[in-house]
């Protein structure tokens, strides 16, 4: 194989393809290199035909910005900023962070920690600048350190702040002082009260004292105190505990009143199956707390009593003492139609026999007749 018949590589035109264009030029007529150079004019980068460029308009479910001095541009640009609260786009959390794109002013080169370089003003690419708004950040005068001053709103932001706190802690140590003032104050009159009872003071002065300590009305009014329980108490006959093994239950007469106008009530003491019986009735009841915790201690209370001034109420017992939904409600519907005030009371004195109920299993003898 001879060297003439090897594969040439070329990387330009060859000489012929540069004679032959150059030929070709020469060979044009005026009216074709006019036309060849209307069109290279035509390739060129211009404006789009049909005008200068669209402008730019605000989002159409952005809120009118009434009083906005600048183009319609500028109102679009600043409507689509998510650090403007009149913008769709608005993100508070954005807005008082700094927005990240936000350019920084003049005065930012002359900061602490700035750095120089290609988008060297946009907040995001300068970590160590503080992002306080442009007309707050001043340039630090010579030898003092830089500190940001901070704006009108955030200034008395912080003033409100700190007046609130300084009145909310003045109020806590208010209520302490006040509340230990009470708790030595109950205190002396207990020591007092210890004392008098160690040196023999009379039953009734002490009782009279003890009355007057812990005379509150949200623990003690007129029907529900220590002084009325001791004197129904002292009436009472007391309790045999062989009742509860002979006839399953345990009754007490009750004199609440005496003399022409006298008010007694029988009592009894109430079995598992009762008491399970009207908490699986409970069961599913809607309502506000104060109206189920009502309900619940009336229909206890529907179990316990027997009697009023020797007036049976109807038994919620059949013949074999067994519990009766239809029976209990007979019963249950008598006592609503009773004033709130009265079931109250019989309320507190069920409460009362229930504790000298309990009080049979602790005594040290059989007949226990007081708490």
């Amino acid at each position: 194989m001879s060297k003439d018949d090897k594969n040439t590589v070329s990387f330009n035109k060859t000489p012929e393809e540069v004679l032959r264009a150059r030929k070709s030029q020469q060979e044009l007529t005026s009216e074709q290199k006019a036309y060849q150079e209307r069109m290279a004019s035509l390739k060129q980068a211009r404006q789009p035909l049909g005008g200068a460029p669209p402008v730019q308009i605000p989002p159409l479910d952005a809120e009118p910005m009434e009083h906005f001095k600048g183009t319609m541009q500028d109102q679009a640009a600043a409507l689509r900023d998510p650090t403007n609260p009149l913008s769709p786009l608005y993100e508070p959390q954005l807005a008082m962070m700094g927005h990240p794109l936000a350019p920084l002013p003049p005065e930012a080169a002359q900061q602490p920690g700035f750095r120089p370089g290609v988008g060297s003003m946009y907040a995001h690419n300068q970590p160590a600048i503080p992002r306080v708004p442009a007309k707050t950040m001043v340039p630090p005068k010579p030898g003092e350190p830089y500190r940001p001053s901070l704006s009108r709103e955030t200034e008395e932001s912080l003033r409100a702040l700190a007046e609130f706190q300084s009145k909310a802690q003045h109020t806590q140590e208010a209520s302490v002082d006040e509340t230990k003032k009470d708790e030595k104050k109950i205190d002396e009159e207990a020591s007092k009260l210890e004392k008098a009872a160690k040196e023999g003071a009379p039953e009734k002065d002490f009782l009279n004292e003890l009355k007057g300590l812990l005379d509150n009305p949200q623990q003690w009014n007129a029907l529900n105190n220590p002084a009325r329980r001791k004197e129904i108490e002292a009436r009472c006959r007391p309790m045999d505990i062989t009742d509860i093994i002979l006839h399953g239950e345990v009754r007490q007469e009750v004199p609440i009143r005496t003399g022409p106008k006298p008010l007694v009530i029988i009592y009894r003491s109430v079995s598992v199956d009762e008491d399970l019986a009207v908490k699986r009735m409970m069961f599913g009841e809607t309502g506000g707390d104060r109206y189920l915790i009502d309900k619940f201690s009336l229909m206890q209370l529907t179990l316990g009593i027997v009697s009023i001034n020797g007036e049976s109420l109807p038994t919620h017992l059949t013949e074999d003492r067994k519990f009766d939904e239809k029976k209990f409600d007979n019963k249950y519907q008598k006592l609503l139609r009773f004033p709130i005030q009265f079931i109250a009371d019989l309320g507190i004195q069920y409460q009362w026999f229930d504790e000298r109920v309990r009080d049979l299993f602790v005594g040290t003898t059989e007949a226990v007749k007081n708490s």
